[in-house]
């Protein structure tokens, strides 16, 4: 799909360059690149042709230019969204944590009302899961050394939170090294690989890819820690991922 019949359907079915974003998990911006003849990713693509199509499931003529959005696609219990491609995968969304939300995030990240007011990102999965997912937009160096593996300033970071219940037995940070930790000691929430857990003494080793003395290592006390969401998915790239 170009540029410019993106732009004609999209006034067509009456939608704003931000109510399209929303809907297939970007940002006003990115619409207006799409627009304006960027490249479209595959992916992106797939979920443009199902939501601008004629008879697409999220738009209903009700009177000649009225138009009332509607979905049959599952939605989970935790508010993430996920879209039926052609090819039989899913398109899954979920809330964007911005920078200027992110110190007061964990005391409206339940608040329903509160989700849909921030931008979504989506990646492909191979089906609908349960869970809460969250993606984070990245602040700061630390993750940063400049390999194929740096998780650079302004990445985006998929995450899945782990239960508190869940904390108890060993976390799973061989199969999922990166995680989002939010403390008692700042608003803001840390991203770091976790290399250690000792369930004994009851604390976790935190890493920096970084290997700047700024970002050494430290350890941090599970009773000070808030929330755990480990990272499934890297940068602004959408790519299939499986779950556990």
């Amino acid at each position: 799909m170009e540029g410019l019949d993106i732009k004609k359907r999209r006034e067509q079915l009456g939608l704003t360059q931000k109510e399209l974003g929303d809907l297939i998990g970007s940002s006003r911006e990115t619409i207006i690149n799409y627009e304006k003849g960027k490249p479209i990713p595959k992916s992106k693509s797939e979920i443009l042709h199902k939501v601008l199509q004629e008879n697409s499931p999220y738009l209903k003529t009700v009177r000649e230019e009225e138009l009332v959005k509607i979905s049959d696609d599952f939605e989970n219990k935790n508010g993430n969204k996920f879209i039926e491609l052609p090819n039989g995968q899913f398109y899954m969304l979920m809330p964007l944590a911005e920078f200027n939300i992110q110190a007061g995030f964990l005391s409206t990240y339940q608040d329903a009302e509160f989700l849909m007011d921030l931008s979504q990102h989506g990646i492909l999965v191979d089906k609908p899961v349960h869970g809460r997912y969250v993606a984070f937009r990245v602040n700061g160096d630390s993750m940063d050394d400049g390999s194929n593996r740096a998780i650079t300033r302004n990445s985006i970071v998929s995450t899945r939170e782990l239960q508190r219940h869940l904390w108890d037995g060993k976390l799973r940070y061989r199969d999922f090294p990166y995680w989002v930790i939010y403390t008692t000691q700042s608003k803001m929430p840390l991203l770091k690989e976790i290399i250690e857990h000792n369930t004994a003494e009851g604390y976790i080793t935190c890493h920096s890819l970084n290997d700047s003395p700024e970002f050494a290592d430290f350890r941090l006390n599970m009773d000070d820690i808030q929330a755990l969401f480990y990272v499934i998915d890297v940068n602004r790239t959408i790519s299939k991922k499986s779950f556990y």
